[in-house]
């Protein structure tokens, strides 16, 4: 009975002691939703580490060789001021998404990532990312605001955005003359009568339009430019593409030979990077932003790239000082003036940069807030995206197209 009482008496100081020991832990059985969090500071570059630490990080990215070397020259002015090692490896670029997601899967990626904007919220939701706002606490700039909607969810950034780069429609003015018009058609009734024009004389071989089949932002801004968008386009719309592929120029974004066939007349329009115009545009040809239109997201035609943490990343507080110290405001600039890719930021669109002020669209066309992207618009564009480039390429016919990208059944 003595032994009986001594084991009681031990196990209530044993409680007792757990007790004092952990007096603030308590279970959260709070489920709410998450507030979005602000994004990473972007506004100047951050003091880069304290002396004496040693780490390394590992990034892979997908540039030209140009942009790796700009980037390159970024990352080596931060790691001399911070004494962090920084290893960069370039993927090519054509394949660099293909790459990473392989990478992602297995578990075998590094401290940081590029990725395509619009692919991050799959990867977040699949749970391959880290949220990167965890990671900071110094509020700073915001990104622009039709970029917001790709990094966040369930509260969180997922990204950190590089840059843009707008689709534009390139043309020959002398040579869209030669066929009856004076800029790019503006409709699909227009479209038809380009291409109506060309089947007129099929010996001579010409071409209707250049686009990319690497990504559907040319497609989109085609879609821009009759009225509609990748989101909304119609089965109308989709039988056209399909009566005018034979006549469709379809390559990479990075092929030089469009510009030839721009100036020959074979070729009457090609959708291309706005940084592939600046590099290559001349005075004999024009380019053509789509126009803004009421509930047509802009969006749409504009390639942008992040950042984004892996979920095994080794080192994250390392990997967001880096990311803050080169999507700063003053590194933003540096890699416009060496790459033509426009900027992220808001502020430089407020702040009357001399080269952005150079485009052809006002800065205010990056500002809207009315037609930017809803929740949920990340997953919907995923699928219509892949529709859209199978339609091009002859993968899908146009009503296979439609009933891919069709609202689903309530």
């Amino acid at each position: 009975m003595l032994k009986r009482k001594n084991y009681w008496l031990l196990f209530a100081v044993l409680l007792l002691a757990l007790t004092s020991l952990s007096p603030s832990m308590e279970l959260n059985t709070d489920h709410g939703s998450y507030q979005p969090r602000q994004p990473l500071n972007q506004s100047e570059r951050p003091p880069s580490g304290e002396a004496g630490e040693i780490e390394s990080l590992q990034i892979r990215v997908s540039l030209s060789a140009e942009e790796f070397s700009v980037l390159e020259q970024i990352s080596k002015e931060y790691a001399l001021s911070s004494g962090v090692s920084v290893i960069l490896k370039n993927v090519e670029a054509e394949d660099g998404g293909a790459q990473v997601r392989d990478e992602l899967t297995i578990g075998t990626s590094p401290d940081i990532v590029m990725l395509d904007g619009h692919s991050i919220y799959d990867l977040a939701t699949r749970g391959y990312l880290l949220p990167v706002d965890i990671y900071q606490s110094v509020p700073g700039s915001t990104p622009l605001t039709m970029l917001i909607p790709q990094m966040q969810w369930n509260g969180y950034n997922w990204g950190v955005p590089l840059d843009i780069d707008p689709y534009v429609l390139v043309y020959s003015p002398e040579r869209l003359a030669g066929m009856g018009f004076t800029e790019v058609p503006a409709s699909l009734e227009q479209w038809n009568m380009l291409l109506g024009r060309l089947k007129e004389d099929p010996e001579k071989k010409r071409y209707l339009l250049a686009m990319d089949t690497q990504n559907p932002y040319g497609y989109a801004a085609v879609l821009h430019s009759m009225g509609s968008s990748l989101r909304s386009a119609s089965l109308e719309q989709a039988q056209w593409t399909e009566a005018a592929r034979s006549y469709l120029y379809l390559t990479s974004r990075f092929n030089k030979e469009i510009w030839e066939l721009l100036q020959d007349g074979k070729l009457a329009v090609a959708a291309v990077p706005l940084s592939e115009w600046e590099k290559h545009g001349n005075s004999t040809l024009a380019v053509q932003m789509p126009k803004k239109q009421e509930g047509i997201p802009s969006y749409e035609v504009i390639h942008s790239r992040f950042f984004a943490l892996p979920a095994q990343s080794g080192s994250p507080e390392a990997a967001v000082k880096w990311l803050a110290y080169v999507t700063s405001s003053t590194a933003q600039l540096e890699w416009l003036e060496n790459t033509d890719r426009l900027p992220a930021l808001d502020e430089l669109y407020r702040s009357a940069q001399p080269k952005i002020g150079k485009l052809p669209m006002e800065a205010g066309w990056f500002l809207a807030e009315d037609n930017t992207p809803g929740p949920g618009s990340e997953a919907e564009w995923s699928r219509k995206a892949e529709a859209a480039l199978g339609l091009l390429t002859g993968k899908l016919n146009a009503a296979a197209y439609a009933a891919v990208v069709q609202p689903p059944l309530e």
